[in-house]
């Protein structure tokens, strides 16, 4: 008993002389895990997915620090991939340190860290022969994790900058853990600009993307508009509004794309055919749906922010659904655009849908809508809604997804409101797209790309998430005002489990994913490709609000985007749309972060020539005492913290007791007191006086003798032989 004392006596000795904490013999006396059980961890590219067949190159990376460049009021998305080795890891978990910029920080409560999860994918488009792979497509939950021996998982880490951050170089520690493995540490280091980004809300990008309300009613196994739907689409909207979402869709008819996609998209508006052979419409959906959309933020009728589009006019199939009072059924009404059926129904529609709206206050939000129709389909219909006016002689606007490839002549384009055109018809050798945008622009028309299945860079969940970044900018560099996507949230059956569908590529109907039936937390996940998404929409109103700025930013950042280049695409052998080469692949990829790097650029550009008069001046401390031959640095910050230009002079009063040099170093020459002058050059009456000591050497306070090298190692022996002892 008493050697067993001796020993933990010895052991805690050398511990105290050493200096290192409690946790540390814990750590030693551990039985230490082989190589092959080792976990792995490191930074990984958030712009493609990392596969399970990425476990090699995974195992080999050494990436255990990430820079990046952000804004105010921004967010910097990064990613960390753990690796298990033979043994499974239990309890993985990622916590995150506070940023640290001299005596500024940004909180650990800032940053959101949440593991992906893998969904099963059908590589093809209606090829149902094709492989199936593991994509981890879920940004799924925080907290802790199990990982396979053997296999990868991920992390997506977002770090929500502030408005009011403090300009300067960031750092913190991003800590992985789990049990019975050793900590492995990652440093995340960022610079934030002096300047806020403008919130997406308040963006200047039209952004739209459609959605599909009465899919979630039929994945939550709820009624729709009930009162358990609405919460889900409430929180689904509110996110959608915060990204800067301004399209919401709305269903006038059944199946308005002839079922395409999983569910048949049921109409909010209900038709009747009376006994008399008049139309009668009950609004009780499209009604709970808009006010969902206007109380989530997505709409403003009093600002007139945001759009109804109303689909469709123009159905695929050219069906109606009504409900005919006299046979007590339902009939499929096949109403050919321009015949006089088609006609009279759709009169009593938009006389009655113009008399709801204007009751609403809605009216000046709703467009009249058709998706990819021809141009026989599209002229009468754009000639019968604007035959229908309000006692105030207005029409419905109009809205129109189109296959638009090129000419000059505008004059029934003028006529549709808002047009957007496929991305696969954009001609990247011509200007017709910029010139299109611009005419229409200044016709004030709203003018946008879309990109949808078939289509390469898009947004499948087996796209590279880069695909969706690159868009954006694409969309900036041909000149429209922003993007649309034909999809939100067009879940198949499960699409947690299996995202493959029998038509379009898999993941192609949405960008956001339903949460677990049983969940009580969420009601939706992001997805990798949705949140580089985002950062292309943020980051292409920086750039638009940098243009805003100066003339010289303008032209810089002008020229920036129309270098961007565009990659070659192919359709696979199984039918799915991606790119023609390798070189394809890594060029959108390099294309995106030459973007990012050149914004930023010309941002450090502007700002190093913007001009804030100095007001004040910051001190750390006004005295200071120091001893012979020893050098302290003057702290100071401008007040405000951002002003530019500002030069400091320091001076000495006494330079035989003090020195100080031009960058506010202080050297102690001799034993005394003096003054140290602080001044402005951009303002005279900014003066500071910082008091000073200096002692000589016998003032000096004496500091406790470091342990020598020798003892050191002397008590490192001790304590490896205590241990080896422990364990006999």
């Amino acid at each position: 008993m008493k050697t067993r004392l001796r020993r933990l006596m010895t052991l805690c000795l050398c511990l105290v002389l050493l200096g290192t904490s409690a946790a540390f013999p814990q750590k030693l006396l551990a039985e230490s895990p082989s190589a092959s059980d080792i976990m792995n961890a490191v930074f990984d590219t958030p712009y493609r997915h990392t596969l399970q067949s990425d476990y090699a190159s995974i195992h080999r990376s050494t990436l255990s620090e990430w820079t990046d460049t952000v804004w105010q009021n921004d967010v910097l998305d990064a990613k960390v991939t753990v690796g298990a080795g033979s043994q499974p890891l239990e309890q993985a978990a990622i916590r995150s340190s506070d940023f640290i910029n001299g005596k500024h920080r940004i909180s650990a409560e800032n940053i959101d860290i949440r593991w992906l999860q893998e969904t099963l994918a059908n590589i093809g488009s209606a090829q149902p022969e094709a492989p199936v792979a593991a994509y981890p497509d879920v940004i799924h939950r925080s907290g802790t994790t199990r990982i396979e021996a053997g296999q990868l998982k991920s992390a997506w880490v977002s770090l929500t900058i502030p408005k009011d951050a403090v300009c300067g170089v960031y750092t913190g520690t991003l800590e992985v853990t789990a049990a019975g493995q050793p900590p492995i540490t990652l440093t995340l280091t960022f610079e934030v600009l002096d300047l806020a980004a403008p919130d997406p809300q308040e963006g200047v990008t039209q952004v739209e993307l459609w959605q599909h309300p009465y899919t979630t009613a039929r994945y939550y196994a709820v009624a729709p508009f009930s009162e358990e739907h609405k919460n889900y689409l409430l929180d689904q909207l509110s996110e959608y509004a915060k990204m800067g979402g301004r399209g919401v869709i709305a269903t006038i008819v059944e199946k308005a794309w002839n079922h395409k996609s999983y569910d048949s998209d049921p109409s909010m508006i209900h038709w009747t055919k009376t006994a008399d052979g008049s139309f009668s419409f009950d609004y009780t959906d499209f009604d709970q749906w808009i006010e969902l959309a206007i109380q989530a933020g997505v709409l403003d009728p009093q600002t007139g922010r945001g759009q109804i589009k109303a689909y469709s006019i123009a159905p695929w199939g050219n069906i109606v659904t009504v409900y005919d009072e006299t046979s007590g059924t339902s009939q499929r009404l096949t109403l050919t655009p321009g015949s006089e059926e088609w006609r009279t129904a759709w009169t009593a529609f938009l006389e009655d849908f113009m008399r709801h709206t204007l009751e609403k206050g809605w009216f000046d939000l709703t467009y009249i809508a058709m998706d990819e129709r021809e141009m026989e389909v599209l002229q009468p219909c754009v000639d019968l809604i604007e035959g229908i006016r309000s006692e105030a002689g207005k029409s419905f606007k109009i809205s129109s997804a189109m296959n638009y490839s090129s000419g000059d002549d505008y004059a029934f384009l003028d006529r549709i409101d808002d047009i957007s055109v496929s991305l696969i018809n954009v001609n990247e050798q011509s200007d017709a797209m910029r010139n299109l945008a611009q005419h229409r622009q200044e016709q004030g028309l709203l003018t946008t790309i879309y990109t949808c299945t078939g289509q390469y860079p898009s947004a499948y969940t087996i796209s590279d998430m880069a695909d969706t970044a690159w868009t954006m900018w694409y969309t900036m560099k041909q000149g429209t005002d922003g993007f649309l996507r034909w999809s939100w949230d067009g879940w198949n059956e499960d699409p947690l489990t299996d995202v493959s569908y029998r038509t379009f590529e898999p993941g192609d109907p949405w960008l956001i994913y339903p949460a677990e039936r049983d969940s009580a937390d969420d009601s939706f996940s992001e997805s990798p490709r949705y949140k580089m998404l985002k950062q292309g929409i943020r980051d292409v109103n920086k750039a638009k609000f940098l243009q805003s700025l100066s003339a010289e930013s303008e032209t810089a950042v002008t020229q920036l985007v129309q270098s961007l280049k565009r990659p070659k695409m192919k359709i696979n052998r199984y039918g799915s749309a991606t790119y023609a080469r390798s070189s394809d692949r890594e060029l959108v990829q390099s294309e995106v972060l030459r973007m990012r790097e050149g914004l930023n650029d010309i941002a450090k550009t502007y700002l190093q020539a913007r001009v804030i008069p100095v007001t004040g001046v910051e001190l750390r401390t006004s005295s200071i005492t120091l001893r012979v031959g020893k050098n302290t640095q003057i702290s100071l910050e401008p007040l405000p913290y951002n002003a530019n230009p500002v030069t400091w002079q320091f001076r000495s009063q006494d330079e035989t007791i003090a020195s100080v040099n031009e960058t506010g170093l202080i050297s102690a020459k001799a034993p005394g007191r003096t003054m140290i002058t602080v001044q402005c050059e951009e303002n005279d009456q900014i003066q500071m006086e910082i008091s000073l000591n200096i002692l000589d050497l016998s003032q000096a306070p004496r500091k406790r003798a470091a342990v020598s090298p020798d003892l050191k190692t002397r008590i490192s022996e001790i304590l490896q032989a205590a241990i080896a002892e422990s364990h006999s």
